[in-house]
């Protein structure tokens, strides 16, 4: 009879830590779905970066879902809360990691999400993104070859922290 209170009490238990799983997802905005890549430190092992040759492109997005007919969504987690639109320079993020994985994965995501602290958009990986992306790259490559020589750019921003953040702060005759 102990027995069978311990099994009870075990299975009560099991569904408590089950039905709370489903709740944190849900606040957490991630969508159904196995998490099969995590850039973190909680996470088994480091994952590799992706990267694309002919973009001259690498990056980790912070998790890589496989959802429903194994469609693969990636996640960008920022930790500010959530503007009204995201950021441009989050929505050309995100595209490149959508970009990323139909190159590492042979898989197109159909969408990816930013979460933010408070708030998570579901963003359409369409072709019109793809594009912006691949633009904006070739903007900057040829921006690096003509026009950083010559003619660097002007700081665009009034914010140490962001100084503080930058890779190129060491080498900057603007920093703050």
């Amino acid at each position: 009879m102990k027995a069978l209170h311990w099994a009870i009490l075990l299975a009560l238990l099991a569904l408590a830590v089950w039905l709370l799983s489903l709740l944190l997802r849900k606040r957490s905005g991630l969508p159904q779905g196995a998490v099969f890549y995590a850039d973190s430190q909680y996470w088994q092992k480091p994952p590799k970066a992706l990267y694309d040759a002919s973009l001259g492109l690498v990056g980790k997005p912070d998790y890589l879902i496989r959802g429903e007919n194994g469609a693969l969504i990636p996640v960008e987690l920022k930790s500010s809360n959530a503007p009204k639109q995201p950021w441009d320079s989050h929505l050309i993020q995100l595209a490149a990691y959508c970009y990323l994985v139909e190159q590492n994965y042979g898989l197109r995501p159909q969408y990816g999400l930013i979460q933010y602290r408070d708030r998570s958009f579901k963003i359409p990986y369409t072709q019109a993104l793809e594009s912006q992306l691949i633009d904006l790259i070739g903007e900057m490559r040829q921006c690096e070859q003509n026009c950083l020589a010559s003619n660097p750019p002007n700081r665009s921003h009034n914010s140490p922290a962001r100084c503080r953040g930058c890779g190129f702060s060491g080498i900057c005759d603007q920093r703050l």
